[in-house]
Formats: structure tokens, C-alpha cells, sequence
């Protein structure tokens, strides 16, 4: 239940951020300094991305930081990286 209150929060909350909000930011920092390491932004924009709702990408950046990225990232943070995210590339 809690997933999925972040996961409304956040939906609701992205469309009002603008490019230089201080949580994007942050999202975007934690993004660059663990997902990177193993992939581009070429993933998030390519035709047969996987993630096709706000419930994938969460769930994708769930896996990948308790798989391959090895982020041990608070909610906040967690949170913080998936709004860069949606607001960035995937806009749901």
C-alpha cells in the first residue's frame, strides 16, 4: 500500500516540478553516480523499452538497486531517482 501511495504522489507531483527542482536533482545525481555504470539513457528512450507505466519503473529501479547498481538507497532517495526519471524520460 505504501508503493502505491509513492507511486500516486508521484505521479501527481512530477508534472508541477520544473527541470531545476532541487529533488530531480538529487534524482538525477543518485541516477548518474549508480545506474550508469551499466547502461546509457539509451534505455529509457529506446522503442522496446520494457517500463510502460509509473508501476514498472518503480518496480525496475526497485530491482536494479538491490541487483546490478547495489544502491542502498533510502525511500526518499529511491523515490527521488524515479521521478527524475518519469519527469526526464517516461512522463506517465
Amino acid at each position: 500500500m505504501k508503493i502505491l501511495f509513492a507511486i500516486l504522489s508521484l505521479s501527481l507531483a512530477s508534472s508541477a516540478y520544473a527541470e531545476n527542482d532541487p529533488v530531480l536533482a538529487h534524482g538525477q545525481n543518485l541516477h548518474d553516480q549508480k545506474c550508469t555504470s551499466c547502461h546509457n539513457n539509451q534505455v529509457y528512450t529506446r522503442e522496446d523499452r520494457r517500463v510502460k507505466s509509473l508501476n514498472a519503473l518503480s518496480n525496475q529501479v526497485n530491482n536494479c538497486m538491490k541487483g546490478p547498481a547495489k544502491a542502498d538507497w533510502t525511500v526518499s532517495e529511491t523515490n527521488s531517482v524515479i521521478e527524475y526519471l518519469n519527469t526526464k524520460f517516461y512522463k506517465f
